[in-house]
This record gives structure tokens, C-alpha cells and sequence, in this order.
């Protein structure tokens, strides 16, 4: 299990904003989630990057429907070869069109 879903999993919602990591409910963190935070900060925005570039790369392709959407984000978190076909895919897309 990635360090995403490790926290995700405890309730939380991780988000990037910028290049800095952003999360909801912050004020629930407990000591030792903000040490993996901190631990784990590279990976989970690497994580992060990777579904966003897969999102962008649907809206270039015109997905637009936010379920369709949320349900390949979901399985490639799930699966890793269902995240090497769209990060494959999402290569070289920065931002929607």
C-alpha cells in the first residue's frame, strides 16, 4: 500500500497545491501522521503528479463526466498495470486542452 492510500485510508484527503502537499483535516493529525507526512512527502507528491497528469491527460482526450474520472483514479491507485497504461498514455500531457 503507497504512503497515499496509507493516509487516505486513515480519513484524510491529500491534495497538492503548488508543489507543496496540502490536506484535509489537517488539525486531525496526530504526531506520528504528520513524522509520516514529513517521511513520506516526496513519494506521496510524486504519487499525486502522476494522477494529476492522468486527469489532464482525460480532459485532452475530452473525459469530462467527474464519476468516469474518479473511478480511473481509483483503479489505478488499485491496480499498478492499470497505472502504467495511463501514465503511458498521460506522457507528455501538462495540462488539459
Amino acid at each position: 500500500m503507497s504512503a497515499l492510500s496509507k493516509i487516505e485510508k486513515a480519513g484524510f484527503k491529500v491534495f497538492l497545491t503548488g508543489d507543496s502537499l496540502g490536506i484535509t483535516p489537517a488539525n486531525n493529525l496526530t504526531l506520528p501522521q504528520r513524522e509520516f507526512l514529513k517521511l513520506h512527502k516526496a513519494e506521496i507528491i510524486t504519487e499525486l503528479s502522476t494522477y494529476q497528469k492522468i486527469i489532464n491527460w482525460l480532459a485532452s482526450i475530452g473525459e469530462e463526466d467527474q464519476e468516469t474520472i474518479s473511478e480511473t483514479i481509483d483503479c489505478c491507485k488499485a491496480d499498478p498495470d492499470t497505472l502504467s497504461y495511463f501514465s503511458q498514455r498521460a506522457d507528455g500531457i501538462t495540462r488539459p486542452h
